[in-house]
């Protein structure tokens, strides 16, 4: 099995958009979490959510703007960023090993959410036309490949709240097996559509409201914690092969494997990923 270099981090996150900023961040522990702000929020019993200060239109000229979903948009913009930080100008014959691994439990909620409203809340028959391939879990991953022309596998795993690992997990196995050179992989969910939240909301999973502080509502360890609260956003990492990172120069975050995560200070996280 070979060795796998992580090369490259990027993300869209409600506690920033540089890695560095975000482990500050919640190393401060500083929360996302907020009073939610969308039509129909009122008629939420804990109208609460970790929100990404983002706007598409700065990213995406108008005629790509349309065919994508919020899932994608922050998949594609966290993608770039992951492989500017990695640095790496990949040739036609590389673009071939080269894949994406995309992890999302939603994929495209609001627009599908938009679709349903049409129909149902409207009465009408005009739908989006554009509404199944913005809503399509796969989208994210598709459109990741498309803006880097990258022609290997293309993979997309809906596997709950695993889903970004277990991507991770894919992309590290094909490295390491040989079958590819560089990947890009991680996860995406932009679930913060009315019926998605009614529908958590229904489960009695979500957590009620801290009204001393909207911000403390999410509290896992606490004796009255109370449920979980939804977020958004997309982080993902460039995954290389050692020797290739190597022979191009590349700073070297850390090595992934099959049991973990190893850091250039030499700690292992685990489990980050089960290989």
């Amino acid at each position: 099995m070979r060795r796998v270099a992580v090369t490259g981090i990027g993300l869209v996150s409600p506690l920033g958009h540089d890695a560095t900023d975000v482990f500050e961040a919640a190393r401060a522990g500083r929360s996302g979490i907020h009073r939610l702000q969308i039509a129909g929020a009122g008629r939420l019993v804990a109208p609460l959510a970790a929100t990404v200060q983002f706007d598409g239109t700065e990213h995406f000229e108008p005629p790509q703007f349309r065919l994508l979903d919020r899932v994608s948009q922050f998949a594609v913009v966290a993608a770039r960023r992951a492989l500017a930080d990695a640095g790496c100008e990949l040739s036609d014959a590389e673009r071939e090993r080269a894949g994406v691994f995309v992890g999302t439990g939603m994929g495209g909620t609001l627009s599908i959410d938009e679709g349903y409203q049409k129909l149902y809340g409207e009465n009408s028959d005009r739908i989006n036309p554009m509404m199944i391939l913005k809503g399509m879990h796969n989208a994210p991953a598709a459109w990741i490949g498309i803006d880097n022309g990258w022609c290997g596998p293309n993979l997309t795993y809906s596997t709950a709240c695993s889903s970004s690992s277990v991507a991770i997990g894919e992309a590290w196995l094909r490295l390491a097996c040989g079958a590819l050179d560089i990947a890009i992989a991680g996860g995406s969910e932009a679930p913060l559509s009315l019926g998605s939240l009614k529908a958590w909301e229904a489960m009695h999973t979500l957590a009620s409201e801290d009204t001393a502080d909207p911000a403390r509502s999410c509290k896992p360890f606490s004796r009255s914690r109370s449920g979980m609260v939804l977020g958004e956003g997309a982080a993902f990492v460039v995954l290389e092969s050692w020797e290739r990172a190597l022979a191009r120069g590349a700073a070297i975050h850390g090595e992934l494997l099959g049991y973990g995560l190893t850091t250039d200070a030499g700690h292992i996280a685990r489990p980050s990923v089960d290989g």
